[in-house]
């Protein structure tokens, strides 16, 4: 696995991005000193005493994702990256620690993260004919789009616009790569200021809603998103579910889950790291979302667990 870059590793100050970024101004050494004192202070949870947490929490400080996610309570676009194209068997033996190995290769929502990305590709390829403009917003590295197969496909463009330079900087590497970069346009833009309208055949966006609890803001997102589209276009997005916990409409089929590694999951993201990726909706709140920005022809396609289900909708022609 390619380490990040430090430019990566934490952001600055007056960071608008919703989706990672650090919290505190203060030294890791104060970040982690305060998380330790939080945990301390709320004490035990069923089945991890204070201890307990305070180990985990040392266990995570000790790698790479781990002190990023502790810094900036989410991922930015290398991380998602590492993680949907992870590969089980890829990284030399050792290489990985094995809180590590089980982030990678056993917690739910990683695993539906990376089952999520796959889905989009299988729909994103089935979409491809010459001559289609193609975006990616927020575009992060773009792997949906740039790992697609174009032979033949002439003509295709592909924009990605995204708010994170580094992000764009690491989609135009990963284009030069593939050897798309001729076809690969890239902007610094806010997702939610809408560009020239009918400009893109198909648009993928995945990540953003997550971290975005106004759901106004989310249906002016998707507005944003239809405005982008030409008419006949597609939108290819995604949501998280609520978990049985926080609501009775979860779809989340547990027998797919493997509930250790869920309890893991918890601790981790929830209790000790603080994750800001907690905008939770159901199908019928996001069906009601993209018909209210004007979407029509519906239809999702779930993951395994229905924690991170695919939606593909359709601007109408006229």
């Amino acid at each position: 696995m390619k380490k990040t870059p430090e430019s990566q590793a934490s952001d600055t100050s007056h960071n608008p991005l919703i989706s990672h970024g650090a919290d505190s101004q203060n030294g890791w050494e104060d970040r982690l000193q305060a998380i330790k004192a939080r945990l301390r202070k709320a004490g035990d949870l069923p089945g991890a005493t204070v201890d307990q947490q305070v180990s985990l929490l040392e266990q995570l400080s000790a790698f790479e994702l781990g002190r990023f996610l502790l810094e900036n309570r989410g991922l930015n676009a290398y991380w998602t990256h590492q993680l949907v194209t992870y590969r089980q068997g890829a990284e030399p033996a050792g290489s990985l620690s094995p809180l590590e190995v089980r982030i990678f290769e056993k917690l739910p929502a990683v695993l539906a993260t990376r089952e999520r990305f796959g889905i989009f590709r299988q729909q994103l390829q089935t979409l491809l004919k010459p001559g289609l403009a193609l975006a990616s917003i927020p575009c992060g590295l773009m792997g949906e789009l740039l790992l697609l197969d174009y032979d033949g496909q002439s003509d295709i463009t592909l924009t990605g616009i995204d708010l994170d330079q580094e992000a764009l900087n690491g989609a135009l590497a990963l284009a030069k790569e593939h050897g798309l970069a001729d076809r690969l346009s890239l902007r610094c833009e806010d997702a939610w200021i809408s560009g020239p309208e009918g400009e893109f055949d198909v648009l993928a966006s995945n990540g953003l809603n997550i971290y975005e609890p106004d759901n106004a803001r989310v249906k002016a997102l998707y507005r944003s998103f239809f405005n982008a589209l030409k008419p006949g276009g597609t939108l290819v997005a995604s949501f998280l579910t609520p978990p049985p916990a926080l609501s009775e409409e979860s779809p989340w089929n547990l027998t797919e889950v493997d509930h250790e590694s869920l309890a893991l999951q918890h601790l981790m993201f929830v209790r000790i790291i603080e994750a800001k990726w907690s905008a939770f909706r159901t199908h019928g709140q996001t069906m009601a979302q993209l018909e209210e920005a004007g979407f029509v022809d519906i239809r999702f396609i779930n993951d395994r667990a229905r924690m991170f289900p695919t939606v593909v909708a359709q601007k109408p022609m006229r």
